[in-house]
């Protein structure tokens, strides 16, 4: 029996995220493709790149052993939501360990720690699942404005919770070339350099990355275009 392709074995990971919870599913995509995005921005090699891909999928697979109540994101203790959260962080850890993903079990036992990670690729990792986790609607909240994301980031700098490089040259490219006026605005008001004259759009930056988390994702991984080859 031959293997399955690193294809199929994405559009196999997003179809379980998918059946889990549509949230769950959105937030792996838009988070795998930034992963990607910024990757390439960094210079990072394919196989760094892969490791960051993966983790995005991974990341949430750990809530096949959480029950729909604790995945409405709607705790009223918050040191029940830690509990759980917990249960996720290792569970899906132990899962990439599982499938010999050694490197991506590292940065899944990383990211999440309100410290900087050892881990180049975990403390990158960290900086663009908060972004994202900020751009999210979540149980409790709706989505962050670009405004109230940047301020966490650079609070997160700040308290060191996340390496200060990776958050600003993060968002350095991400006010550089974005061309949405309330994005430029947030980056204006933070005192973050916005160039006179506006961007013209492109087909694959981090703003047409958001336009896409905004309407419905298929499992089809489109995104994996040079990842081939085997894990």
């Amino acid at each position: 029996m031959s293997y399955p392709s690193f294809h199929s074995f994405i559009k196999l990971l997003r179809s379980l995220l998918k059946r889990r919870q549509p949230w769950l599913f959105e937030e792996s995509i838009f988070l795998a493709d930034l992963c990607l995005a910024y990757g390439t921005i960094a210079g990072l090699n394919d196989r760094d790149k892969k490791t960051l891909f993966l983790a995005a999928h991974f990341k949430n697979l750990g809530a096949i052993y959480l029950d729909d109540q604790n995945l409405r994101q709607e705790y009223l203790d918050h040191s029940e939501a830690v509990a759980q959260m917990e249960v996720l962080f290792n569970a899906s850890a132990e899962l990439a360990k599982d499938a010999g993903l050694t490197e991506v079990a590292d940065v899944l036992e990383q990211y999440h720690l309100r410290a900087i990670p050892p881990n180049a690729l975990a403390r990158i990792f960290q900086v663009l699942n908060a972004w994202v986790s900020c751009r999210q609607r979540k149980g409790w909240r709706s989505s962050m404005s670009d405004k109230e994301a940047l301020i966490i980031l650079k609070q997160r700098a700040e308290m060191q919770w996340s390496d200060p490089k990776v958050v600003f040259h993060f968002i350095e490219h991400l006010c550089r070339y974005s061309s949405r006026p309330e994005r430029r605005k947030a980056c204006s008001v933070n005192g973050f350099e916005v160039p006179p004259q506006v961007p013209q759009v492109k087909e694959y930056s981090f703003d047409t990355l958001e336009d896409q988390f905004q309407y419905e994702i298929d499992t089809e991984p489109a995104s994996t275009s040079g990842l081939t080859g085997s894990f």
